[in-house]
């Protein structure tokens, strides 16, 4: 069977397809004002991203010098974007709602900030759009979480036995599963807790580490399977539809692990597809503050509408890309570029890195 490249690989489309799938599900839900298929929601983009950047992070500390310098391009890659996007989205419920500067406010936004999504908005920004401000930013308290843990863990784990892996495989799915009986338990602070963890969807995560970790065997084998995987993942999102089944919690743990197998097996079977850049991020960031412009001012239920939402969505990802992106990746270039006598040396190829890693 022939050898992968771990480089060719058409990530950048996969990536491109989840921030859509989430576009479109709000789209759909608050501007056309329509629930889109059940069948859509099987391909479930989130899953496609994060069992993505569990297969790429691993590589990405690999090629670090150390755990802060992996931490440092995980947080360069992602919070100068969501802190802009934040202030954007609080400055637009501004200028439709009014701005009120109290402590309540204050709280919030500092919170918004770290990634702490439960608590009382401001009665402006509750009065704006859908009335959950950013409701797409959930994931990123998630996306954080799986960093941390890989920046903590992942050199122990790297050169463990087979058995080891699946275990903590097994653990992290067995986790998903206790979610559900936790929340019902434990007091309150518990289940707040317990919301703001990734222990549903940590073993998504793990997939892709485990992927990536046996990827000289696994990976050729998916790419060969992936229209028999397609199939058998077909086959189960219908046994679930007709009989009401669903194992674990968010979605049907069967399905979400075939459609993580059919991720990485589609990512390897179309050669290297490259974007110059990716906007894959912008378009996730974005597209609600746009929903809920067009919501507050009545811009609804017209695939027009639709139509407009995605058209400024997209040119709101490409500012983001040349003024947020752009900047903060040419400012840590400079930084990272060594000097003897005076003469820069050739900077680390930070651009290719960001084009490769690039998730949220």
């Amino acid at each position: 069977m022939k050898k992968y490249e771990f480089a060719e690989n058409c990530f950048d489309v996969l990536r491109l397809y989840s921030a859509f799938y989430v576009m479109t599900l709000h789209i759909m839900r608050h501007v056309r004002l329509q629930e889109v298929s059940h069948i859509f929601d099987w391909w479930n983009g989130v899953v496609v991203l994060f069992c993505i950047s569990g297969f790429l992070i691993p590589a990405s500390m690999e090629r670090s010098r150390g755990v802060w310098d992996f931490l440092k391009k995980r947080v360069l890659r992602i919070i100068p974007s969501m802190w802009v996007c934040i202030i954007i989205g609080v400055i637009v419920a501004a200028m439709f709602c009014g701005f009120v500067l109290d402590k309540t406010f204050v709280k919030w936004f500092v919170c918004q900030l770290v990634f702490v999504r439960d608590l009382p908005q401001p009665e402006f920004i509750s009065a704006f759009g859908i009335g959950n401000f950013q409701a797409n930013l959930w994931t990123m308290i998630f996306t954080v979480q799986f960093y941390i843990i890989t920046a903590v863990i992942y050199r122990f784990m790297k050169n463990r036995r087979l058995w080891v892996w699946i275990a903590v495989l097994i653990l992290s799915m067995l986790f998903n599963l206790a979610v559900p009986y936790l929340q019902e338990i434990l007091p309150e602070t518990g289940r707040l807790i317990v919301s703001h963890s990734c222990l549903s969807y940590f073993y998504i995560y793990f997939a892709g580490w485990f992927i990536y970790r046996y990827r000289d065997k696994i990976v050729p084998y998916l790419t060969h399977t992936k229209i028999l995987c397609a199939a058998v993942f077909v086959l189960r999102a219908l046994w679930c539809e007709k009989y009401g089944v669903r194992v674990g919690e968010y979605q049907d743990m069967i399905q979400i692990i075939l459609l993580c197998m059919l991720t990485i097996g589609i990512g390897y079977s179309f050669g290297k597809i490259r974007f110059k850049f990716d906007l894959s991020y912008g378009l996730y960031l974005y597209h609600m503050i746009v929903v809920d412009i067009f919501v507050h001012t009545g811009l609804t239920g017209n695939m027009g509408y639709v139509a407009a939402v995605y058209a400024l969505s997209l040119i709101c990802a490409l500012v983001s890309h040349y003024l947020v992106d752009d900047t903060v990746a040419k400012l840590f270039t400079k930084a990272n570029v060594p000097k003897i006598s005076g003469a820069p040396l050739a900077p680390e190829p930070v651009a290719e890195e960001h084009e490769t890693e690039s998730d949220f």
